[in-house]
């Protein structure tokens, strides 16, 4: 006879299953409570740190009354010490970006504004740039990458972008320890996030399998990069992870508790939408399974549905408030989100009433026994077809977009054909290969088959619905789109972050429970060939996990870069006021001289008209701008201080040119980056310049 298994421990169950969703409604709650705080300037340690404890505290006395699930103690041990690995290691290999050069700069620089300026815009000192004629002037603008410039004259100011969610999260890590406690941030939060998966696995596979679910997460690349950046995706990725797991114990309840856990489940989901504007897929994805459970009256279905839509729209609201510019740039992906949004809730509502009004009767033909292959056979051809797409297909944007120009530069670098209008979208479920390995996908894609014909059949049966069918019919919609249409630039490992909040968590979960299956298919009375099958399957999914991580495994980017801004920000004086001159400058340094420094700043831009770049008539251009510029500046009382950057040109013959007798560099830095490759998976790194060259204008 086999052995009996080892008993369960309730308290490892709440640890497993309890613990990591009360966390990520604590989580959940500070985002949503950041917005209106920072709106009104309130965003102190004095005022927001006691908010926050008091409503995190709430939030997370409200989602402990979510069921745990029975565990055995060694699972919820090696759940828990994956978890805190992962959290470690990411916090000691934590990135430093700062100088602005993609995303995750720029979320630290608006943690720290949030930290240091406790809000809401970003005030430019318009009056120290020499007032509304300065920006009266063409060749003079506030706006940097990621940082837009709202409104004319006097009343200017500049405006971050993304939602201020995780922003507001990370900066109480620098209210706790500066900038290194900023960066540890979302270690922890992704430390969190592995844990709320481990519990999600042992509710809808199985306890036993959580450690194996957590860990191969945990090793994924992506992730790993995610959560030692300053990205929105560890606590997006929490947030997401702590609703699917209060969805499945909603659909396995009934009664008052199945509503309340209804409700629970649609506030995570929608306070996603304070972290992330991605979450309007999830949301759009789940409105067709509110109607089916609104349909087959479940006690949960109205809960679920009011929350999720009144949170949902407090988030849209929130956005448009505080990240206007960022989505008027997004528009080309937000306004088709948003209309299938409105299109399946008015396709829903109109099935709901059909199905309650009992018409027509062909909707007998729904019962076809049949129907639940068809669809899954449909769901079959989807998936081979997304991974057929780079043998017949080659997806292309608009070769002018400003993406499509750092493609080209990439391609012509790396000695590729020049076609900067690819998007390289047919290679998505490629991508998803190199950091899980070809076994875990097509596991994952049985797992999916399969699992669409046993919830079709359960529908059909009219009996309950298995209570992973919101997760499972949520994930793999927003896995599809998200496969189908990445939108990011695709340059590796920075467009593999797209991936983390739900492609590879479905995957890593329906290839888990596929593995799951064939041990319980291999039969109870065969020990030795059920502990082979789990533990062939097992090296299948972790090793090529770890063997894409491992080479860049202890890799930290950026390193340096606090104390080279810290030695740029000890070269100017009161009174002085930036303005940079040569693109690089432009792009990397305003934010940082104006947040982080206390220095006015303003770029001096010539446009294409006015003067190819490199051409007499540019620098003749830019030349006469600058001088104005510095003359605005000294009759407003301030000393006008060029910077230069580098890049394309020399900054110290750049500012020399621009009649700088003695240009100073205040800040040498070589610092390494993550790589930037199209077509392979990223294995390295790449070494980069951080300077900035100063001097007072002529």
């Amino acid at each position: 006879m086999p052995a009996p298994p080892p008993p369960s421990s309730p308290l490892a169950g709440v640890a497993l299953t309890r613990v990591p969703v009360a966390v990520a409604a604590a989580v959940a709650a500070v985002t949503a409570i950041a917005v209106p705080l920072v709106l009104v300037g309130l965003w102190t340690p004095a005022v927001a740190v006691p908010v926050c404890v008091v409503v995190a505290a709430l939030a997370g006395r409200l989602a402990w009354a979510v069921p745990a699930v029975a565990a055995p103690g060694w699972s919820a041990a090696l759940s828990v010490a994956v978890a805190v690995g992962s959290g470690l290691w990411a916090a000691l290999t934590h990135a430093e970006h700062v100088v602005l050069r993609r995303d995750a700069g720029s979320m630290a620089l608006y943690a720290h504004q949030l930290a240091t300026a406790h809000g809401l815009p970003v005030d430019p000192s318009v009056a120290a740039l020499g007032g509304a004629a300065a920006l009266a002037d063409p060749n003079v603008t506030l706006a940097s990458p990621a940082f837009y410039q709202v409104g004319d004259g006097a009343d200017a100011v500049v405006v971050p972008q993304f939602l201020p969610g995780a922003p507001a999260l990370y900066s109480l890590g620098e209210w706790a320890a500066g900038w290194s406690g900023l960066f540890v941030v979302p270690a922890l939060v992704g430390a969190c996030a592995v844990l709320a998966f481990a519990g999600l696995a042992a509710r809808t596979v199985g306890a036993r399998w959580a450690p194996l679910a957590a860990a191969v997460l945990a090793l994924a690349q992506p992730v790993l990069h995610a959560h030692r950046s300053t990205y929105s995706e560890p606590p997006a990725l929490l947030v997401v992870l702590g609703a699917a797991s209060v969805l499945v114990a909603a659909l396995g309840a009934s009664g008052r508790t199945a509503a309340r856990l209804g409700g629970g489940a649609g506030l995570l989901l929608g306070a996603c939408g304070f972290v992330r504007i991605d979450f309007l897929r999830e949301v759009a994805v789940l409105v067709p399974v509110a109607a089916l459970l609104l349909a087959l009256r479940h006690p949960a279905a109205r809960a679920l549905a009011a929350a999720t839509g009144a949170v949902s729209l407090l988030a849209v609201a929130a956005a448009l408030v505080t990240s206007r510019p960022y989505l008027g740039t997004i528009a080309a992906s937000l306004v088709p989100l948003v209309a299938g949004l409105l299109a399946l809730t008015a396709v829903s509502a109109l099935v709901l009433r059909l199905v309650r009004s009992g018409r027509p009767a062909r909707w007998g033909r729904l019962r076809s026994p049949r129907l639940g292959t068809v669809l899954a056979a449909a769901l079959a051809v989807v998936l081979l077809v997304l991974a057929s797409r780079p043998l017949w297909l080659v997806v292309r944007q608009d070769p002018e977009d400003p993406g499509s120009k750092l493609v080209a530069a990439l391609q012509l670098a790396q000695g590729l054909a020049v076609d900067g209008g690819r998007t390289y979208a047919e290679q998505s479920l490629t991508w998803t290969a190199w950091y899980l390995g070809w076994p875990a996908l097509v596991l994952a894609g049985a797992a999916a088959v399969v699992l669409l014909r046993r919830l079709v059949a359960a529908v059909q049966a009219g009996g309950p619905l298995p209570a992973w069918t919101a997760p499972y019919v949520v994930a793999i919609g927003s896995t599809l789109l998200t496969l189908y249409r990445p939108g990011i630039t695709p340059d590796h490992p920075w467009a593999d972050r797209r991936l983390v909040v739900v492609v590879l968590p479905a995957v890593v979960l329906l290839s888990v429970a596929a593995l799951a299956d064939l041990v319980r298919r291999a039969g109870p009375a065969r020990p030795p060939l059920r502990a082979a099958t789990a533990a062939v399957g097992a090296l299948l999914l972790v090793l090529p996990a770890a063997a894409a991580t491992l080479p860049v495994a202890a890799q930290r980017t950026e390193r340096g870069e606090p104390a080279a801004l810290a030695q740029a920000c000890a070269s100017f004086a009161a009174g002085d006021v930036a303005l940079a001159v040569d693109p690089r400058s432009r792009n990397e340094w305003p934010q940082l001289l104006r947040g982080s420094c206390g220095v006015p700043t303003a770029s001096i831009v010539v446009a294409t008209r006015d003067g190819a770049p490199g051409s007499d008539a540019y620098w003749t251009t830019l030349a006469a701008a600058v001088q104005r510029q510095a003359e605005r500046v000294r009759a407003a009382g301030g000393r006008p201080v060029l910077v230069a950057a580098g890049g394309d040109t020399d900054a110290v013959q750049v500012l020399r040119r621009l009649g700088v007798a003695e240009p100073r560099v205040v800040a040498d830095l070589r610092t390494g980056e993550d790589e930037r490759v199209l077509e392979e998976r990223p294995d390295g790194m790449q070494y980069i310049d951080v300077r900035l060259v100063t001097g007072v204008a002529p």
